[in-house]
């Protein structure tokens, strides 16, 4: 059966979003390729005519999750004043919605600490994301002193959401929310 062009390139688009929802919910670790295919409800035997390795398909999940996220916050952003920019994002981030659903959530306190154990590539791809996001929340071409407010920003974000996720459904949690968000 012949399939249409597009076909293998939408193929691979199943297979990385399964990847990055996946991977966020279980880490890198703790779902097999055979898994992810049953999760994009293709056969197995269909991986490797997208990817090299598992490895290869990270790094595309990886690209894809934060690529996801920037997209929820330029969203969240879009309507808020320059003054009113940075809490909009934090209000977005910061959410019950988000905390309780880390396979929908932003990739880096969902796999920060897997990252740190992966190769090169899936290294550069992380940080790429994550330079983009401060970019997103403080605005392109910021002098040291802002970049440095931002990353601020961004690592009580990310370690306030990792909190909150290790503490619910215990009242602590949304405190934890509360508090980041407000920290601004």
């Amino acid at each position: 059966m012949r399939y249409p062009p597009e076909h293998k390139e939408e193929t691979r688009g199943k297979i990385v979003k399964a990847a990055a929802k996946a991977f966020r919910k279980h880490g890198v670790d703790g779902i097999g390729v055979a898994q992810l295919m049953k999760g994009a409800k293709l056969t197995h035997g269909g991986f490797y005519a997208h990817f090299d390795s598992k490895d290869a398909l990270v790094v595309a999940a990886i690209d894809a999750a934060f690529e996801q996220m920037r997209t929820r916050l330029e969203t969240a952003v879009s309507d808020a004043s320059p003054d009113e920019h940075r809490r909009a994002v934090l209000d977005a981030y910061l959410s019950q919605a988000h905390r309780d659903h880390p396979e929908a959530g932003c990739v880096i306190p969902a796999l920060g600490a897997d990252v740190s154990r992966l190769d090169a590539v899936a290294k550069r791809s992380f940080a790429s994301g994550i330079n983009a996001l401060i970019e997103l929340i403080g605005g392109e071409g910021q002098d040291s002193e802002a970049r440095a407010a931002t990353i601020t920003t961004l690592a009580a974000m990310v370690g306030g959401m990792v909190l909150a996720r290790a503490v619910r459904p215990d009242a602590l949690s949304q405190e934890i929310l509360d508090a980041v968000r407000n920290m601004a």
